[in-house]
């Protein structure tokens, strides 16, 4: 299943690293990053957890802290349908 990430600007500013399956799904978002030197530093972050990390068992407590501390996450999916009109930003990978 071949996929990619994305670099997006948010309506807010600041950006977001979106992970797209190879059916342009979203399989993940990033948190909000100011910049784009940010973010892609987050990238390699990612990238780092996704190859090496492993998988522990969480709990919905847990998630719903994770969601208090991003509230704008609606509002970051809804950019995903917008996606032909998204600004293309080269990350240097």
């Amino acid at each position: 299943m071949a996929g990619h990430l994305e670099l997006v600007e948010t309506p807010e500013g600041g950006y977001r690293i979106l992970m797209v399956d190879g059916e342009d799904s979203l399989l993940g978002l990033s948190k909000q990053y100011p910049t784009v030197d940010d973010a892609v530093e987050g990238v390699a972050a990612l990238r780092e957890v996704a190859g090496t990390g492993l998988l522990r068992p969480g709990s919905s407590d847990r998630y719903a802290v994770l969601m208090l501390e991003e509230p704008v996450i609606d509002s970051a999916l809804a950019a995903q349908g917008a996606r032909t009109q998204q600004k293309v930003v080269d990350c240097g990978s």
